[in-house]
């Protein structure tokens, strides 16, 4: 077991040394550099509120966005559907799954980003063209993970990442892969491991960058067809290494504590703080901090785990976000575990 993890924190602990040494060699900083900035945005109630602390909550299939080596450690095989709504009425759908194969655990998941119809404006029309136009973003995974021992389970997910902005559309793929390692120590604390969207450049291409260019000084103001050039935008890798375990343990009541610390290409180092109340394994109750974050900080919310003999378990979650100066953030999750 001990050359499974070795062989696991290695390549991870690595590529994070490469992308904050490299930084700091430049002296460059990445902010507003990354493209598919979609999938910054947590999905799962659960975890959301908690303030995205716990990389080692198995609860359901809503594991498989923070971290896709904890999927083997659902206890069923588990669906879930997640919405959340967003800034200036734009709206994220979250849809995955995770079923049991054997000794391994495989799952699939799609996030969905839509902004709705969109009025265009231009510095010359000002009330608006008369176009509509939207923006959209699209993740779809698949994954797998194993549980290598009854502590250790690792995991790794490819993903299609795909944006679009009216006629102009990007397309990437990526991997994310991620581990939970539960100790023997301080109540079996679990520590959880995950580099998320490591993978190739995005660039722009399509029919709105075909544009006509008038060629100025001409005597006869000469059009020239044209094509607008985009360039490459890396994507937003993540590295987030993140404790949890449980401060008390009577009967019905668990009261658990869970911490993680995030290091991405294009922000400074974050940390996430959160905390869970459960009441007769029915009733949980979650509160969240997040340090060094722009706007978001405090969240909350709770789930309910309802018996349904036809269905399995169902859990329905909340989560509620202050967004500081901007709306504040809803998330619902309704998971089947079966």
């Amino acid at each position: 077991m001990k050359r499974s993890i070795l062989n696991l924190l290695l390549p991870l602990g690595t590529a994070l040394m490469v992308l904050s040494g490299s930084a700091l060699a430049q002296g460059v900083s990445y902010k507003g550099t990354s493209a598919a900035n979609f999938l910054k945005v947590a999905m799962g109630a659960a975890y959301v509120a908690g303030g995205e602390s716990d990389l080692t909550l198995a609860k359901d299939a809503s594991s498989l966005w923070y971290n896709p080596g904890a999927i083997s450690r659902i206890p069923k095989s588990s669906a879930v559907f997640s919405h959340s709504s967003w800034l200036v009425e734009t709206s994220f759908i979250n849809a995955a799954i995770a079923l049991p194969l054997g000794g391994f655990t495989v799952g699939m998941d799609l996030t969905y980003f839509g902004s709705g119809d969109i009025q265009e404006t231009t510095l010359l029309k000002q009330d608006g063209t008369g176009r509509v136009v939207s923006a959209s973003d699209l993740a779809i995974g698949a994954a797998v993970a194993r549980n290598l021992t009854d502590r250790f389970s690792v995991g790794g997910k490819f993903k299609y990442i795909r944006e679009q902005l009216a006629q102009v559309s990007a397309g990437a793929f990526a991997f994310d892969i991620g581990s939970v390692f539960e100790t023997s120590f301080f109540n079996n604390m679990k520590i959880g491991i995950a580099l998320t969207n490591f993978g190739g450049a995005m660039q722009f291409n399509g029919n709105d960058l075909l544009v006509t260019h008038v060629v100025s000084g001409s005597p006869t103001n000469k059009q020239v067809p044209a094509v607008l050039e985009t360039k490459e935008w890396d994507m937003p890798m993540t590295f987030r290494l993140g404790v949890a375990t449980d401060f008390i343990e009577r009967g019905d009541i668990v009261w658990s504590g869970s911490y993680a610390i995030n290091d991405a290409r294009d922000f400074t180092t974050r940390h996430n703080l959160g905390t869970a109340l459960t009441l007769k394994k029915m009733l949980t109750l979650r509160a969240g901090y997040r340090i060094n974050y722009d706007e978001v900080s405090f969240s909350a919310g709770g789930g309910l785990l309802v018996p349904a003999n036809f269905l399995g378990q169902l859990h329905i979650d909340y989560a509620y976000t202050d967004f500081g100066q901007f709306s504040n953030i809803h998330q619902f999750s309704m998971a089947v575990n079966f």
